[in-house]
């Protein structure tokens, strides 16, 4: 018998040999699998369950969360996203040999981030967003000794997610080999430095996200290499106190050629710091969508072509230096947002009659995900929330600039059911609301439109003429007339505010059928007659001010007209008055004085009264502490209920006008480590601020008792953190920002649990806007005061960060800042020279108090107080922004 032919031999061997093959790859995925599985130190869920070494072959394909590719048993897609899973990822993680996804999203993994991942020759998507990692990360560099055609590591990686996670140290250039990227999120972490200018070589990358990190330095120029870029997110703030706050600040303008990129179609990067102006020109087509740049310090004025981007439906350009004309070609009706609040624009304010709106986001479904959460987030606090809520809204905010001349007409040219918020208020409009002006009104389901604090003149006789307006503020203009009857033909009517104008007859008594009304002030007009019935605002201090009007018949009738009444929301002050008399009329200016304004809902019990009643008048029996700005007292106005009462140490004011604008501005803010103002008294002899009543002390008697307890790292590491983010939050998150120029350990109060909160912030700018002499001196405190500060005046944020360095130099000795012991060492030495001579002399655990050096490891120890003395540095420059002491701070607490 012949012997068969070689081809056939060539066949059979084959044949036997894919099995082998098979079954050898089938058993690298499932040693791969089993790995993984051994790094898993908790499976609260039992995801894992079935993964066993024991089970059949190819069962693995079966297993939760994994995909084998089609028609095989390799593993083509791990998939455990929110698992729960607790557990180290190995460096050497091994991987399946074909895995082209892998997604752990939403765990509790630690480590590194593993380098066999990045090194991956078949690994599409790595997804291991929101987990516990940490370090530095780190790219492979290409293999040397390799052919030059051979494919660098994580070339074929398109999609690299690593956001929330605790990542340090700077962004690798080395990410730039990754050649295939399409999305690179490296948002939440704590990443410092730069952006690579080596990014700009991704020229697939359609996404790249670096928000809320401790990025600095200039947004390169080279990005515009990346010519299919469609989101570059900058920056991204959040009005939630649970998310990780914004750290990044970066350096100059936002490159021309970045924003000139032809795919670009949402640039986000409100509060990155940016100055410069926008370009006056831009090539070619523009595909913007979201332009969010609110909140930097860009000059100039608002490009024309920003008229020629027909896509663009968010635009924010709030609280810049912007002035000059608002462009014609900007068609307001097409916007679903639009915020340039807060600039100095002027002139008329003209809506582009184009009705062309294309409103569309053309490309992948990643860039309308970005576009739907960021703008979603946006609206979040949006003025009008409390009466058009979030979902389907649109807002318009031209407030706080110069505009002036007729009102704008806006026909919005939106589809669906949605609601309407315009802003118009603080500017210098001079007309009249003519019927032309409510176009806006027809199609939407509700309105709500401030027109306070401008100069609108006649009559409200078109203002019925809107059925869907909800909220109406039309106060301090000059309006005249009547009230029109056919405002009760507003039956979604919940706010009308028409106080300080000049309108008089009666009050119309259709007002009482309006059954959805909350807010009614018609205050400081010259209305007549009485009040009709008013079932639903219960106040009768919205009438105060109109002389001729009777007495109140509202539903708080049984309230003398002397007593006034403390209200719990939008710091509206109500003060019952009503009588004619002109006797009456004064005593009710003197009892003026005794009114509570209040941020927050407050209790009834919250009243000058009881205050004056609760603290004995002010008894030193009942002062809790003494600083620059007065002395404060706790006050317990009902079993259970204390407040901190701080009492101003103020000369006469320049003004009201001024006080009022900076305490409305500081009882806005609100942050977890910023002790909350509830509200203030301003009287003429008599002015004090209301706070939330913290039993936990201050921190000046905490570092005291140091001498006689063991305070242990995680306490102090605590404390240090928190006032750190509140420091951080106030430079860098408020608008505008506040520079606290009193930091010291009498200013950080605690509570029971050791939470840290920082009080007497914005004080320094109050007492001083609203004296009357000007005074060049030094608000801060002998011992805490930066060299630059006490010697030229000079007002920074690098003040407060020598404060701070001070305040944490003492956290970690139980030392004060001129501690008697420094004695020894001549006059002018400080804690601050005591640092710095411990570590000249290689002596820094002499520094620490000794509950430290028991209970804390000695390198974090040592990098806490490299941090400290890099704060103090004389130079100013050297000192590093409350950004980036705050992100190392917190990561010193990592992995106890």
């Amino acid at each position: 018998m012949a012997d068969p032919p070689v081809p056939l031999l060539l066949f059979l061997l084959l044949l036997l040999l894919i099995p082998l093959a098979a079954a050898a790859a089938s058993s690298a995925d499932l040693a791969a699998l089993l790995a993984l599985k051994a790094a898993v130190t908790h499976d609260p869920t039992g995801a894992l369950a079935a993964w066993s070494s024991s089970a059949s072959a190819a069962s693995h394909c079966l297993w939760r969360g994994v995909t084998c590719h089609p028609s095989s048993t390799a593993v083509a897609a791990i998939d455990l996203r929110g698992a729960s899973l607790t557990g180290a990822l190995p460096a050497s993680l091994t991987l399946p040999p074909r895995l082209r996804r892998l997604d752990l999203a939403g765990n509790n993994f630690s480590g590194a981030v593993p380098a066999a991942l990045l090194a991956s020759p078949t690994l599409r998507s790595l997804d291991l967003s929101f987990n516990r990692l940490s370090g530095a990360l780190e790219i492979p560099p290409a293999n040397s000794s390799s052919s030059s055609s051979a494919p660098p590591p994580c070339a074929a990686l398109a999609h690299l997610r690593l956001a929330g996670n605790l990542l340090v140290g700077g962004i690798p250039s080395g990410i730039a080999q990754c050649r295939s990227l399409r999305v690179l999120d490296l948002s939440r972490n704590v990443l410092e430095g730069d952006v690579p200018p080596a990014l700009g070589r991704l020229a697939e990358l359609r996404v790249l996200d670096v928000s809320r990190n401790s990025l600095t330095d200039r947004v390169p120029a080279e990005l515009a290499g990346c010519r299919d870029l469609a989101v570059l997110v900058l920056t991204n703030l959040t009005s939630s106190p649970e998310e990780q706050p914004e750290f990044n600040a970066f350096v100059g303008e936002l490159p021309q050629e970045v924003l000139g990129i032809p795919a670009l179609q949402v640039v986000w990067a409100p509060g990155a710091n940016l100055d410069g102006r926008l370009p006056d020109d831009r090539n070619g087509t523009c595909g913007l969508c979201a332009l969010n740049l609110g909140q930097n310090y860009i000059a100039g004025g608002v490009p024309q072509w920003l008229g020629q981007c027909q896509d663009l439906t968010f635009l924010d350009l709030s609280s810049n230096k912007l002035e000059g004309l608002m462009p014609a070609e900007l068609s307001f009706g097409c916007f679903t947002y639009i915020n340039i609040s807060g600039n100095s624009l002027s002139g008329p304010l003209l809506s582009s009659s184009d009705s062309k709106c294309s409103s569309h986001l053309g490309g992948d479904d990643i860039v309308m995900q970005y576009y739907d959460e960021l703008v979603v987030n946006a609206l979040i606090g949006n003025p009008f929330g409390s009466v058009l809520g979030i979902p389907n809204i649109a807002l318009h905010d031209f407030s706080n600039n110069g505009f002036g001349g007729a009102l704008p007409s806006i026909t919005l040219r939106l589809d669906g059911n949605y609601s309407y918020g315009l802003r118009l208020n603080s500017n210098v409009f001079n007309t009249t609301l003519s019927a032309g002006f409510f176009g806006f009104c027809k199609g939407a389901t509700g309105v709500a439109v401030n027109l306070s604090s401008n100069h609108l003149s006649e009559s409200l006789d078109t203002l019925s003429s809107c059925v869907a307006l909800q909220s109406f503020d039309a106060s301090y203009n000059k309006l005249s007339g009547s009230i029109p009857a056919g405002i009760g033909g507003l039956h979604l009517l919940r706010s009308l505010v028409l106080s300080a104008n000049n309108l008089t007859g009666h009050i119309p008594e259709q007002l009482g059928d309006l059954a959805t009304l909350e807010v009614l002030d018609l205050s400081r007009n010259s209305l007549t007659g009485d009040i009709p019935n008013l079932h639903h605002p219960a106040d009768c201090g919205s009438f105060i001010g109109n002389p001729l009007l009777h007495q109140c018949l509202g539903p708080n009738a049984s309230v003398s007209p002397t007593e006034e009444i403390s209200s719990g929301k939008g710091a509206k002050k109500w003060v019952g008055q009503m009588t004619r008399s002109k006797r009456k009329r004064a005593k009710i200016s003197n009892l003026r004085t005794k009114v509570v304004v209040t941020f927050t809902d407050a209790p009834p019990e919250l009243t000058y009264e009881n205050l004056i009643l609760a603290t004995s008048n002010f008894s030193i029996q009942n002062l809790i502490g003494n600083g620059g700005f007065g002395a404060t007292y706790k006050a317990e106005l009902a079993p259970g209920f204390l407040v901190a009462v701080k009492r101003l140490a103020m000369e006469r004011f320049q003004g009201l006008q001024q006080f009022d604008a900076e305490i409305r501005t500081l009882g806005r803010i609100r942050h977890r480590n910023l002790v909350t103002l509830i509200g203030y008294h301003l009287g003429e002899s008599d002015t004090f601020l209301i706070y939330n009543f913290l039993s936990g002390g201050n921190l000046e008697t905490f570092i005291h008792e140091m001498g006689s307890r063991k305070v242990s790292w995680t306490e102090v590491h605590k404390i240090a953190v928190d006032v750190a983010q509140a420091l951080a939050f106030l430079h860098y998150s408020c608008t505008p920002r506040i520079i606290h120029r009193d930091i010291k350990p009498s200013n950080i109060l605690l509570d029971e649990e050791r939470n840290a909160y920082l009080s007497d912030f914005g004080l320094a700018r109050l007492i001083e806007v609203t004296q009357t002499h000007a005074t060049t001196d030094v608000a801060g405190t002998f011992g805490y005061v930066a060299p630059e500060y006490a010697t030229t005046c000079r007002v920074s944020d690098k003040a407060d960060v020598y404060s701070f360095g001070v305040v944490l130099l003492e956290l970690m000795s139980g030392k004060r800042s001129l501690d008697p012991s420094f004695a020894q060492f001549g006059n002018g030495f400080t804690i601050v020279s005591w640092g710095r001579m411990l570590t000249q002399e290689g002596k820094t655990n002499e520094f620490f108090s000794s509950g430290l050096r028991e209970s804390a490891q000695k390198d974090r120890l040592s990098e806490m107080l490299k941090i400290a003395l890099s704060c103090t540095s004389e130079s100013v420059s050297a000192r590093p922004p409350m950004r980036q002491v705050s992100a190392k701070l917190k990561q010193l607490g990592n992995d106890q």
